[in-house]
């Protein structure tokens, strides 16, 4: 079991607090611009709602054992929070595929902004994603420490901004309409396997940030109100974006149905939908390769000279994952890590109830 941390008595996060980390941990471009959720929730009709209230449950349920182990064990690293025993080499494949995991999200950001590229400019998307590429790995081999706060603030403009254009289509339409769709790829059509697919991804983009989040939360009841509360928000604003697809399902062949939503309510709508979806892609693609570079570096001990052409070849590899496309990409690589994703999970829930018991133990062989 890990050692207990010294705890600060300042810093203590709120459950609103944690609820908003876990929200910001699970929405993204694929998200936001409405695809994921489309292809995981609308596709299934009505029964979407079913697994969009599935879906939250589960979040709800595992984020608050996460969270709630985090505090109590006092553990800070994933990989040790998911084997809690001394298996070096299990600890180094859960390591290895968190690597993969990252390079995954970075490979959906190059497929995403040449899917925005090429929607709003009418061009190829390949063009987009070179510019991407290219772009993100000079920004990333000159330091973005700076630029990457500043791109964080985006999402507390972008969250609002998908609420306000939602909620105008949604009162604007004439009707709404849940159409069953084949969206081929890995997504299975079983609405509530789905669901929890979707669910077991989310959690796994969560973990690197609610396991240390722990040490700063007052107690497990604290860590479990902030759980139902990001579970919530999660699944609330996926809530009014599925309604707004719905209002237009045709919106939903573009890459980014919301783009295309917020264009026909309104141009301009349209323009600062782009513009901080752009801004939102180029902060997670920013982060996933300078963390890709930095894990690379220290787990293989290079010198620095190796920086450029490490981050130039994850940069090439990305491109031509990325060429598939963004929508195929969603309905390969998220069921893919979903599926992989339950064992690491599996894992975590062995670790509570064995954590959970030798506690109960303990406390009853003192009285």
């Amino acid at each position: 079991m890990g050692k207990h941390h010294k705890r600060t008595t300042y810093a203590y996060a709120s459950a609103f607090r944690i609820g908003i980390a876990y929200l910001g941990c699970c929405i993204g471009a694929g998200y936001l611009s409405g695809q994921e959720l489309f292809q995981f929730f609308s596709s299934a009709g009505v029964w979407g709602f079913a697994g969009l209230l599935l879906a939250t449950v589960s979040l709800f349920a595992a984020g608050a054992v996460i969270l709630s182990l985090a505090v109590d064990s006092g553990e800070t690293r994933m990989d040790r929070i998911v084997v809690w025993f001394d298996c070096k080499p299990l600890r180094a494949v859960v390591a290895v595929f968190e690597i993969v995991f990252v390079f995954m999200v970075y490979t959906l950001c190059v497929a995403a902004f040449g899917s925005l590229f090429a929607q709003v400019t009418g061009l190829s998307h390949v063009w987009g994603s070179v510019a991407f590429c290219l772009l993100s790995s000079a920004l990333a081999l000159f330091g973005v420490r700076g630029l990457l706060r500043f791109l964080s603030y985006v999402i507390p403009v972008l969250v609002p901004t998908t609420i306000v254009i939602a909620l105008v289509a949604v009162f604007a339409a004439d009707g709404l309409s849940f159409p069953l769709v084949d969206v081929g790829g890995l997504i299975t059509g079983i609405w509530p396997f789905d669901a929890v697919t979707y669910a077991v991804f989310s959690l796994f983009c969560a973990l690197p940030v609610l396991v240390p989040l722990g040490q700063n939360v007052r107690d497990a009841g604290t860590a479990r109100r902030g759980a139902l509360i990001g579970a919530l928000l999660i699944g609330s604003l996926a809530g009014i974006i599925i309604l707004a697809i719905a209002t237009a399902p045709e919106v939903a062949s573009e890459a980014m149905p919301m783009l295309a939503l917020a264009n026909r309510l309104h141009g301009v709508a349209g323009a600062i939908y782009a513009a901080l979806l752009i801004v939102g892609i180029f902060s997670a693609g920013l982060s996933s390769q300078s963390a890709m570079s930095e894990y690379l570096m220290q787990r293989f001990s290079a010198k620095k000279r190796f920086i450029i052409p490490v981050t130039l070849l994850t940069s090439l590899v990305a491109f031509g994952f990325a060429l598939f496309g963004f929508q195929e990409l969603i309905g390969i690589l998220y069921p893919i890590f979903g599926y992989i994703g339950f064992v690491p999970l599996g894992l975590l829930f062995v670790h509570a109830a064995v954590f959970y018991r030798k506690r109960r133990r303990q406390r009853a062989d003192k009285h």
